[in-house]
């Protein structure tokens, strides 16, 4: 591999992490001669990184105006989130229904972790270990096409999760949600389990939404405030 192929991984990697925590924002203009400086690199590694980063729907390359971090309206995260509930409902029954124990297994290190983050008031630790059990409810499936097809959207999903608030009352809130899903699931109660699941996924949705949208109402007002409208 190409000297310039390695760095071009590495710089969309560390690209990637940016624009999905959160550092940078919804919309904002990204800089290749910037990204190079900080990434101590040429700026050819960095323009093939948000190359790749824009087939994965990351950035958003406009001709003549720049590199953008994607934008997400309400319709984009609603259908984030339906697509993310078709995906980890259809885990859920498959790895429900093959081997319970397997699933408890696959789980196990997310939701004491969850757990304990809470307990400890690490919101940081809490939130990386809500993507975890996510992430491992997908892996219990055991199916290539559901693990590429969840991939898909993990970095969407990711950078909504990033977004939220981080609150004590959420993270507790999700854990418990999470150990329910599950005591549900691997006792044969499957319906209940899909019914909290569902529940779970919408909760995001919403709360992303109304967070998402409340930050542009407020970045508008503070807009309009610093360019006050012509009198005429």
């Amino acid at each position: 591999m190409r000297e310039t192929d390695n760095l071009s991984l590495r710089a969309k990697a560390l690209i990637r992490e940016a624009i999905v925590s959160g550092r940078f924002a919804f919309g904002e203009r990204l800089s290749d001669r910037a990204l190079a400086d900080e990434l101590q690199i040429s700026r050819t590694p960095v323009r093939e990184a948000l190359a790749r980063l824009a087939q994965d729907d990351l950035v958003v390359v406009r001709p003549q105006s720049g590199t953008f971090v994607m934008s997400l309206d309400a319709a984009d995260v609603r259908r984030i989130c339906e697509m993310r509930a078709v995906l980890e409902l259809g885990a859920l029954r498959i790895a429900a229904a093959r081997d319970p124990d397997v699933l408890v297994a696959a789980v196990s290190v997310p939701l004491s972790g969850g757990a304990l983050a809470v307990e400890d008031e690490d919101l940081a630790r809490a939130e990386a270990m809500d993507g975890a059990f996510h992430e491992a409810l997908i892996a219990a499936a055991d199916n290539a096409l559901l693990t590429r097809a969840y991939r898909g959207i993990a970095d969407q999903v990711g950078a909504l999760r990033h977004r939220l608030p981080r609150e004590l009352a959420r993270m507790r809130a999700a854990v418990e949600q999470h150990r329910r899903i599950i005591d549900l699931a691997v006792t044969g109660r499957l319906s209940e389990a899909e019914t909290q699941l569902s529940t779970h996924v919408r909760i995001v949705e919403r709360l992303a939404t109304e967070f998402l949208f409340q930050d542009a109402k407020t970045t508008g007002r503070s807009r309009r405030r610093s360019h006050p409208a012509e009198r005429t």
